[in-house]
Parts: C-alpha cells; sequence; structure tokens
C-alpha cells in the first residue's frame, strides 16, 4: 500500500474553485489536503499565504503563495514570456527553456534572498523560487492556484495554453512524495494520419516512399489511420512499401465505415459488438491477403467513442484506443471520470487504455512538453492536407521532440504497451499496468515483481512472460521473485486478453448501406483529385 501525505493548507483556502482543484489532486495522487493544524494529522507538507509569517518551517518542506488577489481576477490570463532556469530544481523537460505561456497578473515579482534560487522569472523578473534549509526545499511563487470550476478537470489547467501554476503545486507534491513516487514510461512519440487506405502508392498530398524517406533521414514514426471499409484493395508495390518500412510506418484503424459519430452512438450492445467486429473482420481479410500487420489500435473518427464503446473495444481485439481529451469530453459529459483526464501517461476507461494525441495548429510544442512531463506518449495527428509540403511540419517536430533525449519512435501497439508506472519499494519492483498488454524493463536491483491493478480493473488477474519462454500467473499485490534466467525484460499480459482476442467473430454479418460506401468513393476521389 503507497504511504498517503497529509498538505496542510490555510483556512481560507476554501474557495469552490479551490476545493474542486483539491478534490481532483486527491483522486489522481496519494495526498490528502487538511485545512489548518488539526489534532492528530501530522503535516508533511505546507501551503501558506505570502501575507502569513516569513519563518519556513522546520523541517516540514513548504510552498508560499500570494492570497491578496480578487478571486475574479484569477481568470485573467495574459500571454507571457517565462524563462526556466537550467537548474536540477526545475522539472524535465522545461529546465534551461523559455516558454509562452498564460498566466494570471496578479502581483509584483518576487524579491529574492541570497539563499534563494530562481527556478522561473518572466521580463519582470523572479516568479518561482526556491531554498534549502537543512536539506528541506522552500518554494515561493507569485501565481495563485489555477481557477476550476465544477464543470473543468485536470486538461483544462494543465495543457499547451497554460501549465506553470499547477506545474509550482505539483513539484512540491513530487518533492514531498519523492521517497514512494512512481516512475514514468521511457520518452516514446509517433505521428497519426487520419483516413488515408493503401490503393495507391500515394493519398491526397501523402507519398508513402517519399515520408518513409523522411522519417528515415530524420528519426520518426508516421502511423497512418486507415478505415476498414476501404481494405476491399491494397495495391502490391505499397503494402511492399510498408512492409520493409516498418520501423517508419505503419497502420492502425479508423472507425469501421467512417459515418457520422459511429462510435458514439447510443447502440444496443449488440449493433456496438457487430460493428467492431466487421472492423476487425475486414482488416484481418487485408492482412492476409497484403501480408501487412495492422496495429489494433482505434482512432474514433473524428474523436468520437462512447464510453460504453470504449468498454467494448477490449472485448473485439483491441489493445486500445487513441483519442484526444477533449474529444473524450465532449462525448462522455456526464461520466465520473472525465475530472482526472489527462494526468496519467494513459487513461484506462471501462477497461480500455485511451492514449492522447493532439492536432498540429496551437501551442503544439508546450503541449508536447507537457506530455513529457506527464510520461505521456507523444502523439500529433493530422490529415493529408498538413502534409502538402511534404512533410516538413513532420520533420520540425520530430526535431523538437528528439532534443528532449533518447525518443523512442515506433507504432501504436508499442506505444500501447508502453504506459505503465512503476516504483521500487526495497527490492520489489511494483508495476502499475495501463494496458491490457505491457513491455517492462526490469530496473537494476529489482529482486522481485508485484503488480498493482490500476483502478478501472480491480477484478484483473495477470500473467508474466519472462526472456526464457515461462508464464507466470500472478494476483495483484502478489511477488514474483526475479531469477537470473528471466532476463531484463518481461511482458505483462491481463489474463483475460487473450480469450477476447480468440472470441469468434464469426457472428454478426454487418451489411454495409450502400450511401456510406459511395459517401467513402467521393471523399476518397476528392482527396486524390485536390493536388491533380
Amino acid at each position: 500500500m503507497i504511504k498517503s501525505y497529509n498538505i496542510q493548507i490555510p483556512q481560507h483556502f476554501n474557495s469552490p474553485s479551490e476545493m474542486e482543484l483539491f478534490s481532483i489532486l486527491q483522486q489522481l495522487l496519494p495526498i490528502r489536503f487538511i485545512l489548518g493544524i488539526q489534532d492528530g494529522i501530522e503535516a508533511n507538507g505546507i501551503i501558506a499565504g505570502d501575507t502569513e509569517a516569513q519563518k519556513d518551517v522546520a523541517g516540514i518542506t513548504s510552498l508560499r503563495l500570494p492570497l491578496s488577489a480578487k478571486r475574479t481576477d484569477r481568470h485573467k490570463q495574459i500571454e507571457t514570456e517565462v524563462k526556466f532556469a537550467d537548474d536540477p530544481d526545475v522539472p524535465f523537460p522545461f529546465r534551461g527553456r523559455t516558454v509562452n505561456t498564460k498566466l494570471t497578473q496578479i502581483r509584483p515579482v518576487l524579491s529574492t534572498r541570497t539563499d534563494e534560487k530562481i527556478l522561473a522569472a518572466s521580463k519582470q523578473g523572479p516568479i518561482w523560487i526556491v531554498s534549502k534549509v537543512n536539506g528541506i526545499k522552500h518554494f515561493k511563487s507569485v501565481l495563485p492556484l489555477p481557477s476550476i470550476s465544477t464543470e473543468q478537470n485536470f486538461s483544462d489547467v494543465f495543457n499547451g495554453e497554460c501549465f506553470l501554476e499547477l506545474l509550482v503545486l505539483l513539484e512540491f507534491i513530487r518533492e514531498i512524495s519523492t521517497g514512494t513516487a512512481y516512475q514514468h514510461p521511457p520518452l516514446r512519440a509517433s505521428f497519426i494520419v487520419d483516413d488515408p487506405n493503401l490503393h495507391w502508392p500515394s493519398y491526397g498530398y501523402i507519398d508513402y516512399r517519399k515520408i518513409a524517406a523522411r522519417a528515415k533521414k530524420e528519426n520518426y514514426h508516421v502511423s497512418f489511420a486507415t478505415i476498414p471499409l476501404d481494405t476491399w484493395f491494397t495495391h502490391g508495390a505499397t503494402a511492399d512499401l510498408f512492409r520493409t518500412n516498418s520501423r517508419w510506418l505503419s497502420l492502425l484503424i479508423h472507425g469501421n465505415n467512417h459515418s457520422r459519430e459511429e462510435l458514439a452512438r447510443n447502440y444496443s450492445e449488440m449493433v456496438r459488438n457487430g460493428l467492431l467486429r466487421q472492423a476487425i473482420r475486414r482488416i484481418n481479410r487485408m492482412e492476409q491477403k497484403a501480408n501487412l500487420r495492422v496495429c489494433r489500435v482505434m482512432v474514433p473518427p473524428h474523436g468520437a467513442c462512447s464510453s460504453e464503446m470504449l468498454a467494448e473495444l477490449p472485448k473485439c481485439g483491441f489493445e486500445s484506443a487513441c483519442i484526444s481529451a477533449g474529444s473524450l469530453r465532449a462525448h462522455n459529459q456526464d461520466e465520473p471520470w472525465i475530472k482526472k483526464l489527462g494526468f496519467f501517461p494513459s487513461e484506462m476507461i471501462e477497461g480500455c487504455p485511451v492514449l492522447p494525441r493532439w492536432g498540429l495548429n496551437g501551442n503544439v510544442k508546450n503541449s508536447l512538453l507537457v506530455a513529457a512531463y506527464l510520461g505521456q506518449p507523444m502523439i500529433l495527428r493530422g490529415h493529408h492536407q498538413d502534409l502538402k509540403d511534404g512533410g516538413e511540419i513532420f520533420d520540425e517536430f520530430a526535431k523538437f521532440i528528439n532534443g528532449f533525449g533518447n525518443v523512442f519512435w515506433s507504432s501504436m501497439t508499442d506505444l500501447s504497451r508502453l504506459n505503465y508506472l512503476w516504483r521500487i519499494e526495497k527490492t520489489a519492483c511494483h508495476i502499475k499496468p495501463l494496458g491490457m498488454n505491457i513491455t517492462f524493463k526490469l530496473p537494476n536491483g529489482a529482486a522481485s515483481v508485484v503488480i498493482e491493478n490500476p483502478g478501472a480493473m480491480v477484478d484483473c488477474t495477470w500473467q508474466i512472460v519472462s526472456a526464457d519462454g515461462n508464464v507466470h500467473k500472478i494476483m495483484p499485490g502478489e511477488h514474483l521473485r526475479l531469477a537470473e534466467k528471466m532476463g531484463s525484460e518481461i511482458s505483462i499480459e491481463r489474463n483475460a486478453l487473450s480469450q477476447l482476442q480468440h472470441a469468434s467473430v464469426a457472428a454478426n454479418h454487418n451489411s454495409t448501406d450502400t450511401v456510406l460506401i459511395l459517401r467513402r468513393l467521393l471523399t476518397e476521389a476528392r482527396d486524390r483529385l485536390l493536388i491533380s
């Protein structure tokens, strides 16, 4: 059981916005916010106001925030240039960077003592600083807590447009819980292009051969979300190109017929199941005829996918879905899990892993910084029109992403299998899978493995496949002793996965409306004629 940490907050930190923020963070992290001093409760950290006594509490990490601003001022945000110090106390990947982000402008900058370090500054002066007394860190910031309404969620206050106000608080919490905090997966990334098929060596502005050459040169991977309805024909030479360039190119699944909100409608369970199994049958047929492999990852058309459809995806052989936080909320507004969207490396919704993705417009680089900070896969999506320059936009963002360090670019199957959290407790490696099939590299010094169920998969059991080929069935919380012959990398699988993937797909032979077929043919013709 992971330790829970108590954070003492001032009695007047009790506005609806502040209480909403504290409630969300308590659902995401092993923390509890305590109003004022309470008998019998030991504080592990303290948040204080900037007007309170300046003496730091001995032995307890603290964070001082402004309290004097009017509440209404917190909604006024201004685009601000912020320079982060190139210092180990600044979190990766912000360290040493200059960014433009929206900030609440409420008070003058900080004055610093000789024992204080500047972590971030605007053009006016320091806005986030830290000092250390007897090894204990004490943070100060001019930024108030982010304003959040009851209709908003985590990703509304921590995203590419605005993140610094909450980053200050998250780093304070990380400092408190550093001994038991979870570690993230390695950096990983992919581009996704929605809609293309393999009917020809090109699709609209996309020339597959040129994209493969650029991806190889600049070190990135492009995943094409293809529509199962389009798989009636595959151009042989194009299939060969994908096979021989699988390091740089791959395929995944984009709906079934690509009809309007086809994965978000109020279907019966039988209709949902039939639609998804038809998609799988079509993909299976393409794979057999063209000798290709398509990732069992669903990208819903226009991001529209219901909670009920997400629950059905694993039952029909899908490994995960890839949907933006905004699209998830737009089509599932009343679901309780909406509040926590955007914090974990991937979401676990109704037992289905959901990877995030972002468009190619807006403050994309900040979105990538936030994703890297949270351990999320950096997945950017577009359409063939975005590549009318031949792929320069991918080159530019790939260069930025690769600047983070050693980034693993690969297919959506590989990225799905790198979604987990882990921590070391003595010599036991605790792993929390955020997927149904995980590939995990064991850290040095680990003597045993313990699987922790994510909250959405409380009834699961798991099996671990080691390098020697042995399968070890394991219950959540059970210690599996590691042996040298097991190797340094293991696969972790949810036991129900194999049964679901091999379930019969012969039933529910759906017919396809002629209108849908005609609509798709006309859309493809339009895309191809754009460049003629």
